[in-house]
């Protein structure tokens, strides 16, 4: 990485600073950075566990953006798409003459140091494809390098560096990221319309993007696509690179059949190669959205060769990538979950996910994200919780843009009641939402906390008021 970096500065490059350090793929690239011998300091607004982690390592970081936090000394520095301009960090870096990097693209040159680089892509399913991916990569003895937006085990986190030519990314479409990596193979998980304050010209937009996305593959390297929806079909046709098919339909290249469902709606399946059979698969990840994802995982591993066995292996052991459907606790046969769900149809699955698993009644805590998100996706929100029995909205999170669409969470209640008639209440504190739930929640009730932001409190939260309120009842941890 550090020839990359000589050779596009036309200097030595030995000292990063990362603006908006604590962020899970900036906070990943700086661990990778310390493993690759760079000097790493950075900052960022608030604490969390990655600065913490980071901490641990001796890495300096300044909480709060100040005009004195980058040294002079300072080679190079990397931001996030949602560090502006006018960042006092920013300012001083451009002062000091110190070249800046966006992270995408410093992902980009970092993508340019492995020839077998694999990017997972998709409206949805990014995370724990890659994830599964990166897992079934460990437990085959490739020994990958990773950066991905969820933690898992088996790397101790959301980054690694390894000692191979393979690195595994998470491939993000929004701002036209993924078109900064180079990849030998690629994911495309689904196609749908998402981040309209980018794509202004909607899907047509975003399928242009993924089909470019996919021209970045080699003559002989893989697209590993999904076959059920045509607009995937649409954006790999003409690639220069071999593309194989995943789905349930007969008409792909993989599909999967016979899907059964544990008493906490954990599928088993079998897999088809060709109308071949290839192998039964349980998971430890409830839903059926997560048959398809382990069916990609299979797909890349019949590519490169990897045993049946070591996949079993694989989906034996991955529990899911953090915030995924991630059991919180139980408390008087409470169950309490937790996902990153923020797009109407990640909403959907998860929400199916929840029926599949034994319940009496099923309460939705959800956080939206974005304004221009809840905006145009209005409608597919509010369908989103068609099944659900009661829900509990958060006011709208948007750390990247003012409500120029003047729209609430007030607004999602309103339909939610008057189509569905299903019971709808907004509130702002998180304290009120978890005394709301611990005044109403009974035996047998299934809690799912969802949004991407810091909604997710609400679980934990929760967990230690339900422990509160019942102290002697059973309690099962996380």
């Amino acid at each position: 990485m550090k020839k990359q970096l000589e050779k596009k500065y036309n200097r030595p490059v030995n000292k990063l600073f990362f603006i908006g350090i604590g962020g899970s793929s900036m906070s990943g690239l700086a661990g990778i950075a310390l493993d690759q011998g760079f000097q790493v300091e950075g900052s960022d607004m608030v604490e969390s566990s990655y600065t913490g982690k980071l901490k641990a390592r001796n890495v300096k970081i300044h909480i709060g953006h100040q005009y004195d936090n980058i040294p002079e000394d300072t080679d190079l520095a990397v931001y996030s798409a949602a560090i502006h301009e006018d960042n006092p960090d920013m300012v001083r870096a451009r002062d000091l003459g110190i070249p800046c990097v966006e992270r995408s693209d410093y992902l980009g040159l970092l993508s340019n140091v492995f020839s077998k680089t694999i990017g997972v892509a998709g409206t949805h399913g990014k995370t724990t494809t890659s994830s599964m991916i990166a897992t079934l990569l460990h437990y085959a003895g490739f020994d990958p390098s990773v950066s991905i937006g969820g933690k898992i085990e088996e790397i101790g986190g959301n980054a690694c560096l390894g000692h191979s030519d393979y690195l595994v990314v998470e491939s993000c479409e929004y701002v036209d990221s993924f078109l900064k990596t180079s990849h030998y193979i690629g994911v495309i998980t689904n196609i749908e319309e998402d981040h309209l304050d980018y794509f202004k010209g909607g899907l047509k937009q975003i399928k242009h993007s993924f089909h470019d996305f996919g021209m970045i593959l080699p003559p002989d390297g893989l697209m590993i696509a999904w076959g059920d929806s045509q607009d995937v079909l649409d954006v790999v046709k003409d690639l220069r690179c071999k593309v194989v098919t995943y789905g349930f339909e007969d008409s792909n290249d993989w599909t999967a059949k016979n899907i059964t469902y544990n008493s906490i709606g954990n599928p088993s399946f079998d897999a088809y190669h060709k109308g071949k059979w290839h192998g039964h698969f349980s998971l430890r990840i409830p839903g059926q959205h997560n048959v398809l994802n382990a069916l990609a995982c299979i797909v890349c591993s019949d590519f490169l060769h990897i045993s049946t066995e070591t996949v079993e292996t694989t989906l034996d052991h991955f529990g899911g990538a953090k915030r995924r459907f991630e059991f919180r606790g139980c408390v008087n046969d409470i169950n309490l979950y937790e996902d990153y769900a923020h797009h109407p149809t990640e909403l959907k699955v998860v929400i199916n996910a929840c029926l599949n698993h034994a319940h009496k009644h099923l309460w939705v805590v959800f956080q939206p994200h974005t304004y221009s998100r809840t905006f145009y996706l209005f409608d597919e929100f509010v369908d989103a919780f068609e099944n659900v029995d009661t829900v509990i909205l958060n006011d709208i999170y948007s750390d990247r843009e003012d409500n120029d669409w003047d729209i609430y969470s007030e607004d999602l209640a309103k339909n939610i009641k008057k189509k569905h008639h299903i019971p709808t209440v907004v509130f702002s504190k998180f304290d009120t939402i978890v005394k709301f739930l611990t005044d109403n929640l009974e035996a047998g009730d299934l809690v799912l906390v969802a949004g991407s932001q810091t909604i997710n409190k609400v679980a934990y939260m929760l967990f230690d008021a339900l422990k509160e309120r019942y102290p002697d009842a059973d309690i099962k941890e996380p």
